[in-house]
């Protein structure tokens, strides 16, 4: 067992002096050439060359959006980037809504009854019928109607001429026609019935009265409406709630007249928002001269804007991140940097800078994409540079403390002594159990 013992220690003794040999070796190596070896490595790595003609900034190196891009103009043609100034521009964009039509409330008007009776005979007898001013709706008998007449005919006779005036008076306000009234005075003979007329021309929108039908009143028999002028009720979504004013033009098109457009205004935006559909409601007023329009069609307007001017950049000009909007400013040597900004209107393709811009700031117009991709991997390298510059150094001096000075050789030779004896006891020990 002795020969066995002998080889396991010296194969021991060799290993210590080749990690000696080896340590002492790597310290003066790191000792003579550390930036050498920084370069070489980071040189080593795939991706780190910059693009030609783009160089990253001297900037903050907390994160992406604090490092800049320098761009050469002669790159930049060849990159597809282009260029662009912050300006004051006229802003505004067609809106593509949809609504419904209707008639214009200022064109209807409601036919009622101002005494108690009973319809004798119906003129108007079915919904939509079209009518003129003046036409007949129906008949209506009531006794209060030929008790005023006849208290009226008895004054005249009389001569009581305050008596004869307040029953005209009355039967005015009873809404008699006045060509009624006439005969009344001409013939002297109190008519039985009395016809109710249409107020204006249009249609019968509405109809709430039968033949023979018992009227009291206050009721409404008839809804005429005129529909040469047509409301468009229009949903506007909040977002293009701006874009939209009282006086907008409007272009009014329907699928049951193909071809065909109607040009009117917006004439009034409803104060409050549908909770349900979040949309604004915003009314057009569009004219019907030849009658193609019927209300409860559908329609689709286009919505031109009022000419306004805000300060604006082009809309590819702007990146968003998901958190922020972000456009590459130059600061005035070359170098872009990314700037957040608060948009405001979007045109079709100009967008209103609100906060973070000022007229004649020079921005990137196209691919911010390509910029953005630079500018994180600028930051990236940079903060990676410091990590490993930190570590070069700490090895540097782990290096230095273990190849310097005697008595640090002294501590490692003791060490080693030590170790040695007491795998020789460990080893002596297990051969005695094995004994």
């Amino acid at each position: 067992m002795r020969p066995l013992w002998i080889l396991v220690v010296g194969f021991g003794l060799v290993i210590t002096a080749c990690e000696k040999q080896k340590h002492s070796g790597q310290s003066g190596a790191a000792e003579r050439k550390p930036e050498a070896q920084a370069s070489t490595g980071m040189e080593g790595m795939p991706g780190m060359a910059a693009m030609e003609g783009m160089e990253t900034g001297a900037g903050d190196t907390s994160g992406a959006t604090a490092s800049g891009v320098k761009l050469e103009r002669t790159a930049a043609d060849r990159f597809g980037i282009s260029f662009a100034r912050a300006a004051i521009r006229p802003l505004g964009r067609e809106t593509r809504v949809v609504g419904t039509l209707g008639y214009a409330e200022p064109r209807r008007q409601y036919v009622n009854a101002r005494v108690m009776g009973w319809v004798e005979r119906l003129y108007a007898d079915y919904m939509g019928k079209p009518v003129q001013k003046g036409d007949a709706l129906l008949a209506l008998y009531s006794p209060e109607l030929v008790s005023a007449q006849e208290e009226y005919l008895s004054a005249r006779r009389l001569g009581d001429k305050s008596l004869a005036t307040a029953a005209l008076r009355r039967l005015a306000l009873w809404n008699v026609p006045e060509d009624q009234i006439d005969s009344l005075e001409r013939t002297g003979e109190a008519r039985r019935t009395i016809v109710l007329r249409s107020p204006m021309s249009g249609e019968i929108a509405e109809k709430m009265v039968t033949q023979g039908q018992a009227v009291q009143p206050g009721d409404n028999l008839f809804l005429i409406a005129d529909r040469s002028t047509l409301w468009v009720d229009l949903a506007i979504f909040e977002t293009d709630a701006r874009a939209v004013r009282v006086g907008s033009p409007v272009q009014v098109t329907v699928d049951a007249v193909p071809g065909k457009t109607y040009q009117g205004r917006v004439t009034f935006i409803h104060p409050t928002v549908d909770e349900k559909t979040r949309t604004i409601t915003a009314r057009a007023e569009v004219m019907n001269r030849d009658g193609a329009l019927r209300p409860g069609m559908y329609a689709t307007a286009m919505v031109r804007p009022a000419t306004a001017k805000a300060l604006t950049v082009p809309t590819q000009a702007v990146l968003p991140t998901g958190t922020q909007n972000l456009v590459f400013v130059n600061r005035g040597d070359g170098e872009f940097v990314p700037r957040a900004v608060a948009l405001g209107t979007r045109g079709d393709s100009l967008v209103e800078i609100v906060h973070g811009l000022k007229a004649g700031d020079e921005v990137v117009a196209s691919a911010v994409y390509l910029l953005d991709s630079e500018s994180n991997l600028a930051a990236a390298m940079k903060g990676l540079m410091l990590q490993m510059g930190m570590g070069l150094d700490m090895g540097g001096m782990a290096g230095g403390q273990r190849g310097s000075g005697a008595a640090g050789q002294e501590m490692k030779k003791g060490g080693g002594e030590d170790g040695k004896d007491g795998g020789m006891e460990g080893m002596k020990m297990g051969e005695e159990e094995k004994r």
